[in-house]
């Protein structure tokens, strides 16, 4: 009888791991239409400007929120940050959202120049939505093709999350690379940590940011309900954090799809023990790109188009790339705290006052792999469509409308 009842709980047990390995999708990772926006980036739309906003919605952002929204014209898009998207108590006053929206600009700026167009920016028009807040407007008008080699990278970069490769790190040549590569905002400063102390100091800072997030019990839950764990909350959602974007190994990502979700406690857990000794442990360096003033918009809408196209060249040079801004939340500055700890007196003295985006650089090649990718919102699903044209000389655009 024993044998029997055990033997009916095995069937019904490997009944249950059956149905959710097919309804996770277990051994098709990245599949589904939340993944064919990667696939699909350079498809022409309706609109000819479509093309941009597929571009732009490939940009590194925090946590996958996309927070971002865009207001096409025939000559002219409109970008807005997109609020109601922000991460809760992590993000109170939008720094992340801002440096996101700066990426998604940067990638659509760099597809306007390989379609022809020349670009101009100004001031936005204000929202008749609360949640969306004016960024800057990109005037375009046709002119000839100016193709970055960043623009390649744009489908092939990810925010890598696994071990670094040993014997593989970053040399001085692409130290200047990315030196080169930053735009031309002068209040924007990027040091890089390489000495044992100074990656020591960053790295305590980085452990000791995220001990004190999943403290929090506001900031835990803020950021677990962006957590998507099956595969129809990902093509429902389309937006968030994903197994397959945890860079795990093929056996790691199987288990935890069949398995039940962490719990809050548990995924919090993981988060420390993975920042702890893969990300800060197996780093090569860590950088810092610091604004005078982390207040304000413009700055940290520059700091994002800055680490957009570090993280492109980064991806063209097989060098993965991650932010890690879990210290840089506080009110004092990672990179001064860094430099204090080590000693290192002038460039502690240059940051004062500057915070914007920590970052770990490691010798992983992280070029595209199905399970890297992160799900994305249809392009359609972020527009507001306007016929009328821009006049060069207009002081005041028209209020946004729904499409």
């Amino acid at each position: 009888m024993f044998l029997r009842g055990f033997g009916a709980v095995g069937l019904a047990t490997g009944g249950v791991g059956i149905w959710r390995m097919g309804s996770n999708h277990v051994l098709s990772p990245a599949s589904g239409p939340a993944y064919a926006p990667w696939d699909e980036w350079e498809q022409p739309g309706e609109r000819p400007l479509e093309k941009l906003i597929r571009a732009a919605i490939l940009a590194a952002n925090p946590h996958n929120t996309q927070p971002w929204k865009f207001r096409l014209l025939d000559d002219a898009v409109d970008v807005y940050a997109d609020t109601s998207r922000q991460i809760g108590g992590i993000d109170p006053f939008l720094r992340e959202v801002h440096i996101g929206v700066g990426c998604a600009l940067e990638n659509l700026l760099l597809a306007a120049e390989h379609a022809g167009y020349q670009w101009s920016l100004r001031e936005a028009p204000s929202s008749t939505d609360s949640a969306l807040q004016p960024i800057l407007g990109v005037l375009l008008k046709e002119g000839m093709k100016c193709t970055s080699e960043l623009y390649a990278a744009i489908p092939l970069r990810h925010t890598n999350r696994g071990t670094n490769v040993p014997g593989k790190g970053v040399d001085a040549s692409l130290i200047q690379a990315f030196g080169d590569v930053r735009n031309s905002d002068s209040d924007l400063r990027v040091f890089w940590f390489r000495s044992h102390d100074e990656m020591r100091a960053f790295g305590d800072l980085v452990v000791s940011g995220t001990q004190a997030i999943i403290a929090d019990s506001g900031q835990s839950r803020s950021s677990a309900q962006w957590m998507r764990t099956s595969w129809t909350d990902i093509q429902r959602y389309r937006d968030g954090l994903t197994y397959d974007a945890q860079v795990l190994t093929p056996s790691k990502r199987a288990m935890a799809k069949l398995l039940p979700p962490l719990s809050v406690r548990q995924a919090d857990e993981y988060w420390l023990r993975e920042t702890r000794d893969t990300q800060v442990a197996t780093a090569c360096m860590f950088g810092m790109i610091a604004v005078r003033d982390s207040t304000k918009l413009h700055s940290l809408v520059e700091a994002g188009r800055l680490w957009q196209r570090m993280h492109l060249l980064g991806t063209l040079r097989g060098v993965a790339m991650q932010p890690l801004s879990q210290r840089s939340r506080a009110p004092i500055g990672l990179a001064a705290d860094v430099c204090q700890r080590s000693r290192r007196t002038a460039a502690r003295r240059q940051l004062a006052g500057r915070n914007a985006i920590s970052v770990r650089l490691s010798g992983t090649c992280c070029t595209a792999q199905p399970e890297a990718l992160s799900v994305e919102r249809a392009p359609l699903d972020l527009l507001r469509f306007a016929s009328s044209r821009i006049p060069s000389s207009l002081t005041h655009a028209p209020q946004v409308t729904d499409r």
